[in-house]
């Protein structure tokens, strides 16, 4: 009797063991198949160089062009290129050529219950400055550096920080962008500063394209683009 009523308590104690059992499935990460491909062009206004801009007003302008990939996200990567028009800083500076190519990462921040979004920017860029230093005025001892009357060319790495907000009306996104890049005075020296601050704006046509997720896990179609709808 001893030995039925253990069998009978154990077998018991099995069935309530089992029922409280679960089957944990383990969670199956999901990426996106699809993200965002956005094109842009717009205007840009830079006080140029700032080490080298001898006189208030005399802010460099120039036409800015852009690729950016991600953003289904809180993440997106942008390249872009800004072309500056020449400009004369007179009587110290002529004929000003100055262009730049930068790598950023936009962290989105949407705003919700709308189309918009504000997004904090940090990158990387390469300048390129080249004018004639005449000497002249030179209230910035500029001819310490720099010999007088002569061409004078600098490419030089900087760090980019700033903040965009852009608001997205069907496939078409308008932004504005506030950036400044900090490097060294000339591409030579280990003082860093601030040497230029700009503001854009313009438009961004979205296209819908492959994750790179999808185009890693082997997707057929990985070139095939359409325009966002939404």
């Amino acid at each position: 009797m001893r030995i039925v009523l253990i069998y009978s308590l154990s077998f018991l104690l099995c069935l309530s063991v089992q029922a409280q059992l679960r089957v944990i499935k383990p969670v199956k990460k999901t990426y996106p198949k699809k993200t965002n491909l956005a094109l842009s062009a717009g205007f840009t206004q830079s006080v140029l160089f700032l080490a080298r801009n001898v006189k208030d007003n005399n802010n460099a302008k120039g036409l800015s062009f852009s690729a950016i990939y991600g953003g289904s996200k809180a993440l997106r990567v942008s390249l872009e290129y800004t072309y500056y028009r020449p400009i004369n800083i007179d009587p110290t500076w002529y004929n000003i050529n100055a262009n730049t190519i930068e790598a950023n990462l936009h962290v989105l921040w949407r705003v919700k219950n709308t189309k918009a979004l504000f997004y904090p920017i940090c990158g990387l860029s390469y300048n390129h400055f080249s004018g004639f230093f005449t000497g002249r005025n030179d209230f910035l001892f500029l001819s310490e550096k720099y010999k007088i009357n002569s061409i004078v060319t600098t490419n030089w790495l900087g760090l980019n920080a700033g903040l965009g907000y852009e608001q997205h009306i069907g496939p078409v996104s308008l932004f504005i962008d506030y950036k400044m890049r900090v490097g060294t005075n000339d591409g030579r020296e280990t003082h860093i500063n601030i040497t230029d601050v700009c503001i854009g704006f313009g438009a961004r046509y979205n296209l819908k394209v492959p994750s790179i997720y999808k185009i890693f896990s082997g997707v057929k179609n990985r070139y095939f683009i359409d325009t966002d709808k939404t």
